[in-house]
Order: C-alpha cells, then sequence, then structure tokens
C-alpha cells in the first residue's frame, strides 16, 4: 500500500513543466488457471469446441445490436469479423452465412510477437536500454473547452528489459453529444497473442457497444437501461467476441506455425550478428522460448486479455468487465469511488479472460471475487472524473491491500484519493492534449517510488468533465 506522503514526491520528483513530445502512441502477470467457484476459468477444455452449444446461445432478442451490420477495419482482431449476428458459444458448430473478410485482424503474424514468460524482477538490461522510457503502444489525449480524455498504453519494465512489446491497449469513442465510450484492455502475460488479443476485445467491444446503440435505438430515445437489461446485453457482447477468438484461433493455427518458423530463422541471423554479450544473451533466451513454443497449437487463450469498459450516457454510466483492474469516479460531491471490484481467484495475480469458461450457464450464476461475471454496473450519477485502469497502475493509485484486526490483509478497493485530488488538478492546468499526456506518463511512470518500481505493462484512461 502506497505511504500517504508520497504525493509530494510525486510533484518534485518531475518537472512541472515537460517539454511537449509527440502523442504517438502490456506484462500481465495473471495466472492463467484461475478458479472463479471452484471452476477452471482459464483451462477451457480445447475438446469443448465440439460439443453441443445449443444451451449457450445468446437469445437473438438480447443479442448485441442484434448482429454487426458494417465491415470491421484493419486488425480489429480476429480476421474474420461475422457479417451476421454474434455466434454462440466456444466455437459454433453452425458457421456464419456470409463468409467474412480476411483482413479484418491481420493474417500474418506480427514481428514482434513474441512469447512472453513473466517475471517478478526484469532481468538485466541490455547496454544503453532506459527502464524509465516505455515504448507508447498507444497514447489518446484530446480536449474541448468542457472536457478533456487522456489515455496511455506503455511497455513495462519487464518488457523492456525482455525486449517485449506492450500488451495492454485501450479505446475511446464519443458516440453522440453526451455519449461517450471508455475500454481498457490487459493481455496476460502468460499467452503467446496477448498484446493481439487485448487489442482484438477493445475493437470488437467498441464496435458492438456502436451497434448495440443504434439497434436499441438508446441515443434517441435517451434512454436508460436496467441493470438487467445491461447485463445480458454486456453478456451477449463478451460471449460474442468469444466466439470470434475461438474461430481465428482455429483458422489461424496453420498459418501461425509457419509465421513462427520464419520468426526462428529471422532471430538465428540477428544472434549471429550480435557482438553485445548481454543483447546476445537475451536474444538466445527468446530463441529458446520460440522452439519450445513453435509447435503448440495456437489456441483461444492465446489471446487471453481482460475488458474494462464504461459507456458514459448524458443519465449516468453504463460499466462492466471481466478480469481485473481498477475502475472508478470522483462523484459531485467530492467523493472517489470505485465502480468494479476486480475478478481475482486464490492465487496471487490470478484471474479471468474474455476466451475463458466465465459464461457457462449455471445455478448460481457464475461468480468470481464474490462478483458475477461479467460485473455490470448502472450509476444514475454524472461524474466530475473517471479513471479506467490496468492492474499495473493499481499500486500508486488504489487502496488495495489493507490489514485488518486480526492480521489478515484483504483488499479495500478504494481510490486514493492523495493521488487523484493533485492528479486532478495537474490535469485541470491549462496544458495542450499532447503535454497533458506527457504528464500523465511522467507522473504514473516515475513519479512516485511505486511508480519506478512497476514492473509491468500499464494503461490508464482518466478524463474530466465540467
Amino acid at each position: 500500500m502506497v505511504k500517504p506522503n508520497f504525493i509530494t514526491k510525486l510533484f518534485t520528483k518531475v518537472s512541472s513543466n515537460p517539454d511537449p513530445k509527440p502523442a504517438d502512441g502490456a506484462d500481465n502477470q495473471d495466472n492463467a488457471n484461475a478458479d472463479p467457484q471452484d471452476e477452471n476459468t482459464d483451462e477451457s477444455n480445447e475438446d469443448d469446441t465440439s460439443a453441443d452449444e445449443s444451451n449457450d446461445k445468446p437469445n437473438e432478442a438480447d443479442a448485441p445490436a442484434d448482429e454487426p451490420k458494417d465491415e470491421s477495419k484493419e486488425n480489429d482482431v480476429p480476421a474474420d469479423e461475422p457479417k451476421d449476428e454474434p455466434k454462440k458459444d466456444d466455437v459454433p458448430t453452425d458457421e456464419p452465412k456470409d463468409e467474412p473478410k480476411e483482413n479484418d485482424v491481420p493474417a500474418d503474424e506480427p514481428k514482434d510477437a513474441t512469447d512472453t514468460d513473466p517475471v517478478d524482477v526484469p532481468a538485466e538490461p541490455a547496454k544503453s536500454v532506459d527502464l524509465d522510457n516505455p515504448d507508447r503502444r498507444l497514447v489518446t489525449s484530446v480536449a474541448d473547452e468542457n472536457s478533456y480524455v487522456v489515455g496511455f498504453s506503455i511497455q513495462g519494465r519487464s518488457h523492456i528489459s525482455n525486449g517485449t512489446p506492450c500488451e495492454d491497449y485501450h479505446a475511446y469513442k464519443e458516440l453522440a453529444p453526451g455519449w461517450r465510450l471508455f475500454i481498457t484492455s490487459d493481455g496476460a502475460g502468460s499467452a503467446r497473442e496477448s498484446a493481439r488479443g487485448s487489442k482484438a476485445n477493445c475493437e470488437m467491444a467498441e464496435k458492438f457497444i456502436t451497434q448495440l446503440l443504434t439497434a436499441k435505438g438508446w441515443i434517441e430515445k435517451n434512454y436508460m437501461p436496467t441493470e438487467l437489461e445491461w447485463h445480458i446485453e454486456c453478456y451477449n457482447i463478451f460471449l460474442s467476441m468469444k466466439n470470434i477468438i475461438f474461430r481465428q484461433a482455429d483458422k489461424q493455427a496453420a498459418q501461425y506455425k509457419e509465421s513462427k518458423e520464419a520468426e526462428l530463422a529471422a532471430l538465428e541471423a540477428e544472434i549471429e550478428k550480435c557482438e553485445d554479450l548481454v543483447q546476445r544473451g537475451h536474444l538466445e533466451s527468446k530463441k529458446h522460448d520460440l522452439i519450445a513454443n513453435i509447435n503448440r497449437p495456437l489456441s483461444a487463450r492465446d489471446f487471453n486479455a481482460t475488458i474494462i469498459l464504461m459507456l458514459l450516457t448524458p443519465n449516468g454510466m453504463l460499466t462492466a468487465h471481466i478480469g481485473d483492474g481498477r475502475m472508478g469516479y470522483k462523484s459531485k460531491d467530492g467523493e472517489w469511488k470505485a465502480l468494479l471490484t476486480p475478478h481475482k481467484g486464490d492465487e496471487a495475480s490470478a484471474t479471468v479472460f474474455i476466451p475463458n469458461d466465465w459464461h457457462q450457464i449455471r445455478v448460481p450464476a457464475f461468480t468470481m471475487s464474490d462478483v458475477y461475471l461479467p460485473e455490470c454496473k448502472v450509476v444514475h450519477e454524472l461524474p466530475e472524473a473517471i479513471v479506467l485502469m490496468s492492474d499495473g497502475c493499481e499500486n500508486i493509485t488504489w487502496s488495495c491491500y489493507t490489514r485488518d484486526e486480526n492480521g489478515y490483509y484483504y483488499d479495500p478497493n478504494k481510490p486514493f484519493k492523495g493521488f487523484f485530488e493533485p492528479l486532478l488538478e495537474e490535469m485541470n492546468r491549462d496544458l495542450t492534449p499532447e503535454q497533458r499526456a506527457d504528464r500523465l506518463i511522467e507522473i504514473i511512470n516515475v513519479g512516485t517510488s511505486a511508480g519506478k518500481a512497476e514492473h509491468d505493462d500499464r494503461t490508464m484512461i482518466f478524463a474530466a468533465f465540467k
């Protein structure tokens, strides 16, 4: 837990007027075997893909936006975005009537996609590697006279050290005046393609939510759903996303092995030319991991990633999530409040992801950390500020671990007001969008001792409204 006086260091260790830099744009150590209600949420059986899925089929009346009408953007992930209604369980037995387009998700494997082996402490970095200067996978910063939104997804120190790209992602979209969508996704460090999984989660959720609003006419009607309505829609959206990932994993399995064989050949050539002994050691380690996994078939769980989303409306907030991370807001009465309970398992860093078995129909309903999967809320209150983040940011921003009267640790799950009030004051300064993004990254990355000790990838969206 962060000491209360840390905020003094927060704004003294970093410059108050950073030089503006272009806003150019994770390592989740989540256990892949979390067990909500003693069920194995992260070890979905590959043999289940041929099971009868009739019981898990989303009700067509409740399906998100009924069915996707438009073509998805390039890199939507999973390369085959269905034109028709979202599919049912893991790998649906009934294939879509309309064949998806091939370029929705890159058919070719990203050259920088590598196996990850999460570590508690970064390995010795190569010469000239700056652990405090992460790659920015994505930076978002927009502002108008009444609000601003700033977000980032940056590489963790363990990933900088190991040469692994950031596996977090986020998305922001203004859907209509007063209607804004915020999404974050944290890729599992144990999953080979979690960077693609987190991007897929954000882009698919954005598409499905947009189509839901169009189909239901919520914007035109200025309609605020009940919590049950919202839960049904989110359940079907997340289930549709899962089904797309399963189908794509099956379709891309053959080309995945070919791409990894090509990656291995390129890596061996790079090792031959490398003269830096430290860097050569890292490349040899990557080669070892690549060889160990090259014959392991691509599966849906290789895309494991969490999701947190908020739909801000003129009448309040609609939230949903699967997995860990944090989300909260500052109310009009000045209180900072949490909006989700992280889904955590019995083991450290254990959680649940979109491609897992959270959707199984059962009584009582599937829960983890004593909350439903997915956890969905309807809050009839407009915020002064909001925040969504991956768990890489929580140690300096949230009250997460407190000892009770019996000496046991528990999670109070409260935003740390001593952090967010100075942060809000700093972000409210007269800054350009680029300066505001740089400043937020600087504060989270190196503004505190806890931030400088954080090895995980980090994603945060912070927004304030007048």
